[in-house]
C-alpha cells in the first residue's frame, strides 16, 4: 500500500494575493508525521442570504448573488499519528508544531495544506488549537506511535488547490 501525503506550503496573504513562503513540506518526510483524518469539505455550510421581509408581501426578497451561493469558513479537526523512535518523537514534533504555527525561521501561519488520499487542498488554512492529550503512545512497540489533533481554520472553503513535491 502505498502512503498518500499531506503536503503543506506556508503562505502570506496581502489581503488581495497569495503568496508561497519556503518550499513545499511532505510532513511524514520532514516530521515523520503522517495524517490519519482530514476531514475537509468539499463544500461547506452558505453564508445567510441577503433579504427583506416586506409586510405587505408574502415570504421574503431574497438576494442571491449573480456567481452563486457564498460559503462560511469552518473549523475541522484533524488527526495526526507521529512513527518513530521515541528518542526522537518530542524535537520531531515540536518542529512540526512550530512549521503550522509558522514560528520556525522565516515562516508563516498562513498554510495551503493538499492531501493526495482526498485528493482536496485549501489555502487560508491557519491553526487553531492543538489538543492536550497528544503524547499519548505505545511504549510497547519498538517505534513510537502518537496520537495527537490539531484544529484548522480553513479561512477559504472554496479554492481548490493542487501541491507537488
Amino acid at each position: 500500500m502505498n502512503y498518500k501525503k499531506l503536503l503543506i506550503q506556508q503562505q502570506t496573504f496581502d489581503g488581495t494575493n497569495y503568496r508561497n513562503v519556503g518550499p513545499v513540506i511532505d510532513t511524514q518526510a520532514s516530521f515523520n508525521v503522517v495524517c490519519q483524518e482530514f476531514p475537509f469539505k468539499y463544500l461547506p455550510e452558505s453564508k445567510e442570504l441577503v433579504k427583506r421581509d416586506w409586510s405587505d408581501e408574502n415570504g421574503d426578497d431574497v438576494y442571491i448573488p449573480t456567481d452563486g451561493l457564498k460559503f462560511k469558513a469552518y473549523d475541522t479537526d484533524v488527526k495526526f499519528l507521529f512513527v518513530g523512535t521515541e528518542n526522537n518523537m518530542h524535537d520531531q514534533i515540536v518542529s512540526f508544531i512550530k512549521f503550522i504555527y509558522g514560528r520556525n525561521d522565516g515562516g508563516s501561519p498562513l498554510l495551503a495544506v493538499y492531501d493526495e488520499y482526498t485528493k482536496i487542498g485549501r489555502r487560508g488554512v491557519i491553526v487553531d488549537s492543538i489538543s492536550e492529550d497528544m503524547y499519548g503512545y505505545d511504549d510497547a512497540n519498538n517505534n513510537a506511535i502518537a496520537i495527537f489533533k490539531v484544529k484548522f481554520r480553513v479561512t477559504d472553503p472554496v479554492t481548490d488547490i493542487t501541491l507537488t513535491i
